[in-house]
C-alpha cells in the first residue's frame, strides 16, 4: 500500500520534502513518517473579529431591547438574544496523545465567546448559536488555534403562506478516519480531526390547484467542506469530504382532511464528491395512497420508477409502504420500507415520554454521503422530548433544557459516535436507543448505537476508509449519572466507549471516564471542576494507542 501524506507534501516513495515555514510535522497514523500540516490563521482571526463584534452587537442590541420594553411595558414575544462567554483551564498528561514514554504535558486556555439567537414568531423564525473557541497551549509548543462551532435552522416566510426558505448551517470537529485516533476532546492535539461545515438553502412553494390538490414545488442545494489540515490516513487529503448536493421535488396531493387520499411526487437529485470527482444522479416518479382509518392511524402505499447509477445506470420499479400509529400525546411509532434496486431502506422510530422518563429508539437503512455523527441520542435531545409535554413553546422550552443541562454539568452535545469522512455514497444500517430519567435530584441518560456502513458502487483507490475495507460497524454506548447536592451544586458522572471494527484490518477502541462538579455561581453564571481518564487501543495500526488524563475548570457567563 502507497505511503499516505498530505497533498504535495511527499515523494513518491513516501519521504517528505522540505519543511516549509507554515507546516509542522506530525507522525502519520499509518505508517510513522512525519506528515506536515498546514495552520491557516487568516480566515480564523477574521472569524474570531465577526464573532467579537456580533457579541459585542448582540448585547448592545438586547440592552436596547431591554430598555425599549422598559419604556413601552411590552416585549417582543418569541425573539431571545443570549450573548455568553466561557473560560476553560486544562491540564493534560498527554496533549500530543502520543505512547507512553513519549507523552506530552501541557496547560490548555480556552476562550470560548458565544451566542444564541431564537425566533418563534414574525416572517423569519429559527435559531441560530454559534461558538468561537480560542486555545492556547502553554508548557508546550504547539501552536495557538482557533475553532468554530455552529448550530443554525430557520425559516423566511418570503410570501405569506406561499414562498419560503430553510436555512441550516452546521460547523463542527468530526473525525477523517474511523479507524484513525479518537480523542474526549477537541482541545486534544489529534491529527484525526478536521472542522467540517455545511449549509443548505432551500426554496420552496406551497399553494393550491383549486378545490381538487395541494403542492409543493422544493428546489434544495447543500455545500460541505472541511479544513484542509486533514490526516493522511486511508489516502485522505485536503479537500477531503467536501462535496456539493442539488435537488428538486414536487409533491400533488389531494385535500387534507380525506379518510382516503392520493399523491404524486417527482423528484431529483445530483451529489459532487470533489476530490474524486464522483458523480451521482438519482430520479424518481411514483404515486402514493394514504388511508386514514381511524384517529391513531395512518397507513400508506407507493409505487414507481427509478433511475440511478450507483452501479452503473440502472431503471427499476420501486415501491413501498408506511404506517403510523399515534396511541397517546405522548407515544408515536412510525416506520417505512422502500425497495430500491441497490438496496432496500427502512426507517422504524419509537418514542415515548412520562413524567420522568423519555425513551427513544430507532432502526434505519438509507443511502447516505457522510457519516456525521447524529444528535438524535444526545443528552440535549432527551431533554427536550421529555420537557415537550409541560413546555410546548421551543424557545421557552430551548431555555429551559439548556439551564437544567448548565445546572447538572451535563455535555448537551455528547453523542455515542465520531463518524468518519467518505467520498463515495455509502448503504448504512444504524440503531439507535436513548433513555433519560429526570427526577427532584438525579438526572441518568443512556445512549447506545450500533451502525454498519458499506460502500455503493466501486470506489477509486486511495478516498478514504471505505478504499481499506468493504465495510465498517461502529459501536458507540454513553452513560451519565448526574445528582443535585444542593439547589446550586450538582455532581456528575459520565462513561463512554466506541469501538470501530473494519473487515480484514481490525478494530479500535475507546474508553473514558469523567467526573465533574457543576457549581451555580448566580442567575447567569456557572462553574464547573473536573477530571477525565481515557484509554484508546489501537488493533489496526499498532502505532497509536495512548492513555491520557486531564483535570479541567471552567467558569461561564451569560449576559
Amino acid at each position: 500500500m502507497a505511503t499516505a501524506t498530505a497533498t504535495g507534501m511527499a515523494t513518491a516513495t513516501g519521504r517528505p520534502t522540505a519543511r516549509p515555514r507554515w507546516a509542522r510535522a506530525r507522525p502519520d497514523a499509518m505508517t510513522g513518517t512525519p506528515v506536515f500540516r498546514r495552520r491557516p490563521l487568516s480566515l480564523a482571526s477574521a472569524a474570531a473579529l465577526s464573532a467579537l463584534a456580533a457579541l459585542a452587537l448582540a448585547h448592545g442590541a438586547a440592552r436596547a431591547q431591554e430598555a425599549d420594553t422598559a419604556s413601552q411595558g411590552t416585549e417582543r414575544k418569541g425573539f431571545t438574544v443570549v450573548p455568553r462567554v466561557s473560560v476553560t483551564e486544562t491540564w493534560t498528561d498527554n496533549l500530543a496523545l502520543s505512547p507512553a514514554g513519549s507523552r506530552d504535558k501541557a496547560l490548555i486556555t480556552q476562550v470560548s465567546p458565544g451566542i444564541t439567537l431564537s425566533s418563534q414568531s414574525g416572517a423569519v423564525r429559527g435559531m441560530f448559536d454559534y461558538t468561537l473557541d480560542g486555545l492556547v497551549y502553554l508548557k508546550s509548543d504547539r501552536q495557538s488555534r482557533l475553532q468554530n462551532q455552529l448550530n443554525t435552522r430557520g425559516t423566511a416566510e418570503l410570501v405569506p403562506q406561499a414562498l419560503f426558505v430553510d436555512v441550516q448551517g452546521n460547523i463542527s470537529q468530526q473525525s477523517v478516519s474511523a479507524f484513525g485516533q479518537q480523542a474526549p476532546s477537541n482541545q486534544l492535539d489529534n491529527p484525526n480531526r478536521t472542522e467540517m461545515r455545511t449549509l443548505q438553502v432551500s426554496p420552496y412553494w406551497r399553494g393550491t390547484l383549486g378545490s381538487l390538490a395541494n403542492f409543493e414545488l422544493r428546489a434544495a442545494g447543500q455545500i460541505r467542506n472541511s479544513s484542509e489540515n486533514t490526516s493522511g490516513i486511508g489516502g485522505v487529503g485536503a479537500n477531503s469530504g467536501d462535496s456539493k448536493d442539488g435537488s428538486l421535488s414536487l409533491n400533488i396531493g389531494g385535500p387534507q382532511g380525506r379518510v382516503l387520499n392520493w399523491g404524486l411526487q417527482a423528484s431529483t437529485r445530483r451529489i459532487h464528491f470533489d476530490q474524486t470527482g464522483i458523480d451521482n444522479r438519482t430520479t424518481t416518479v411514483q404515486g402514493s395512497l394514504t388511508w386514514v382509518p381511524d384517529i391513531d392511524w395512518t397507513l400508506g402505499t407507493n409505487v414507481g420508477r427509478e433511475r440511478s447509477d450507483y452501479f452503473g445506470s440502472d431503471t427499476s420499479t420501486v415501491y413501498g409502504f408506511s404506517a403510523k400509529w399515534t396511541p397517546t400525546p405522548r407515544t408515536r411509532i412510525e416506520g417505512d420500507w422502500q425497495h430500491h434496486s441497490y438496496g432496500d431502506s427502512h426507517n422504524l422510530s419509537i418514542e415515548h415520554r412520562m413524567t420522568q422518563i423519555a425513551l427513544r429508539a430507532s432502526n434505519s437503512q438509507s443511502v447516505t454521503t457522510n457519516d456525521a455523527p447524529t444528535g438524535q441520542a444526545s443528552n440535549y435531545q432527551l431533554l427536550d422530548l421529555q420537557f415537550s409535554g409541560i413546555e410546548p413553546d421551543p424557545v421557552k422550552r430551548d431555555a429551559l433544557v439548556r439551564a437544567v443541562l448548565a445546572a447538572m454539568g451535563l455535555n448537551g452535545d455528547a453523542l455515542t459516535g465520531n463518524g468518519f469522512i467518505s467520498n463515495t455514497a455509502m448503504l448504512q444500517k444504524r440503531t439507535e436507543v436513548s433513555i433519560g430519567w429526570n427526577g427532584p435530584r438525579l438526572v441518568a441518560t443512556l445512549a447506545a448505537n450500533d451502525s454498519t456502513t458499506t460502500r455503493l458502487g466501486v470506489s477509486p483507490t486511495g478516498t478514504g476508509d471505505l478504499s481499506l475495507t468493504n465495510r465498517i460497524r461502529q459501536r458507540g454506548a454513553s452513560i451519565s449519572l448526574a445528582y443535585r447536592f444542593t439547589p446550586l451544586s450538582s455532581g456528575n458522572l459520565t462513561y463512554t466507549r466506541q469501538h470501530t471494527v473494519g473487515d480484514d484490518i481490525g478494530s479500535t477502541d475507546m474508553k473514558s471516564l469523567m467526573a465533574n462538579v457543576a457549581i451555580r455561581l448566580g442567575p447567569r453564571s456557572d462553574a464547573n471542576l473536573g477530571l477525565r481518564h481515557t484509554r484508546y487501543d489501537d488493533g489496526v495500526f499498532a502505532n497509536s494507542g495512548y492513555r491520557e488524563n486531564a483535570l479541567f475548570a471552567s467558569l461561564t457567563q451569560r449576559f
